[in-house]
């Protein structure tokens, strides 16, 4: 499939149960929790009330959604201002390999430079096809480790 054939759109909440579906593949590929991968909790959480979220989601010609991006605002004083927060690419395995993941990453890029943000980070799961994206991208990696309180 080439990247002409995929459309990316702001996500709707009719979108939930995709990405939810999406949600779970990353979340077992990277070895974390897919308990809250589930259409209710995407709704509430990146369609409630909170607006920071910015959500895109890539499908198919037919409409089938194959991935989904998250980004949102926030602010670093190492940068001296507003920046965004890549907090997820994601691409489902039937879509791995066909250019979605560089799609929505382009049109992350393509929404934050119409925000005030001046700079994008995000990390990266460490999986071969992130960094080679990244890489190819212009990114770079920087040494940082994650940290997580959980339950709050």
């Amino acid at each position: 499939m080439s990247q002409s054939e995929l459309t990316i759109k702001a996500a709707r909440p009719k979108d939930a149960p995709a990405i939810a579906r999406l949600s779970r593949e990353l979340n077992e590929v990277v070895g974390d929790s897919t308990e809250h991968c589930t259409p209710e909790n995407i709704k509430r959480t990146l369609f409630g009330q909170d607006t920071s979220f910015h959500v895109l989601v890539a499908s198919r010609a037919d409409g089938e959604p194959i991935g989904y991006a998250v980004w949102h605002a926030y602010y670093d004083s190492g940068h001296g201002g507003a920046g965004a927060w890549l907090a997820e690419v994601c691409v489902g395995k039937a879509g791995r390999g066909e250019g979605a993941g560089r799609a929505l990453f382009e049109a992350v890029i393509e929404d934050v430079r119409e925000s005030p943000a001046t700079f994008l980070m995000w990390t990266s799961s460490e999986t071969e096809a992130a960094e080679g994206l990244y890489e190819s991208s212009g990114g770079y990696a920087k040494p940082v480790r994650r940290w997580e309180l959980n339950g709050l």
